[in-house]
């Protein structure tokens, strides 16, 4: 996938004269100023930090025509630690951006966000794709005995918002509680022996549950799964996935392009990033 982003170099010195800028061609793009063009067609993909990445790559697979801005809400990771009403309305300002950029649809690629998908929905009235109602979809496809483990930030599990949707299903839930797993995605501190601690102190009890699925319930974890495949005992590990549906976003024959922004630093997200391909996250402020 393309990104449209030029140069780290030339990117900065427009930020800090607080605007972005970025050239493809006849289209000018602008962020954080009071004159936009944009494409003409394009979605918008938001998470807590570049977990949501994961959805992305899934997107740009089955959708390869559609134009992204991916935006990585890095300054306030993790969301999984924070209340639901700081969660809500740091959720709120990042879609109210997206819509100042004229995005035709949005992607939540972020559970502890998705749990405000149908508030969210009613009050912005555009498309909005979430990821737990398509995870959930997806497991209850999965498991044979009904008894699945959640594996999601702490704000996720509270929410019980996949306990909830599966019992609709008839499958029983049982959850852990694992937040602290987000920030060594963050760091991209995965390999580290720290990581393995904090997996093995969350996951000690998992073999007991006598589950025949795993949900992956935080799109940073699939970024861990070699960490946390070994005390699954077997059971088949699920991963996020989400319903978008391109009609009307996309550009037919015409390769898509993707922007990365992020509110954190942009250093520290192109190193998270570095399992993802070459990108360049622009930092804007929200």
């Amino acid at each position: 996938m393309n990104s449209i982003v030029h140069s780290y170099a030339q990117l900065s010195l427009i930020v800090s004269r607080g605007a972005v800028f970025v050239v493809n061609f006849a289209t000018l793009f602008f962020i954080n100023c009071t004159v936009m063009v944009s494409f003409n067609n394009w979605v918008g993909v938001i998470d807590s930090g570049v977990g949501g990445l994961t959805i992305l790559k899934q997107l740009q697979r089955d959708f390869p025509s559609c134009n992204f801005l991916y935006l990585a809400d890095s300054a306030y990771c993790p969301y999984g630690t924070k209340l639901p009403s700081q969660i809500l309305q740091r959720v709120q300002l990042l879609i109210q951006f997206m819509q100042g950029c004229s995005a035709q649809a949005l992607v939540i690629a972020c559970n502890t966000a998705s749990v405000y998908a149908d508030t969210l929905r009613q009050q912005f009235g555009m498309p909005i794709y979430d990821v737990i109602a398509p995870t959930c979809e997806r497991v209850t496809q999965v498991t044979k005995s009904k008894r699945v483990a959640l594996l999601a930030t702490n704000a996720t599990v509270a929410s019980r918002a996949y306990q909830r949707k599966l019992k609709e299903s008839g499958v029983a839930t049982v959850a852990f509680p694992c937040s602290t797993f987000v920030p060594f995605v963050e760091t991209n501190r995965g390999d580290t022996d720290e990581c393995s601690e904090a997996v093995n102190k969350a996951l000690a009890n998992l073999a007991k549950c006598n589950v025949d699925a795993v949900i992956l319930g935080c799109t940073h974890f699939p970024l861990l799964r070699k960490k946390i495949a070994p005390f699954t005992c077997g059971a088949e590990i699920v991963e996020c996935c989400t319903h978008f549906q391109p009609t009307c976003f996309c550009n037919g024959e015409t390769v898509g392009q993707t922007v990365f922004l992020t509110t954190g630093e942009e250093k520290q997200a192109n190193h998270a990033a570095q399992w993802y391909g070459e990108v360049h996250f622009v930092h804007v402020d929200i």
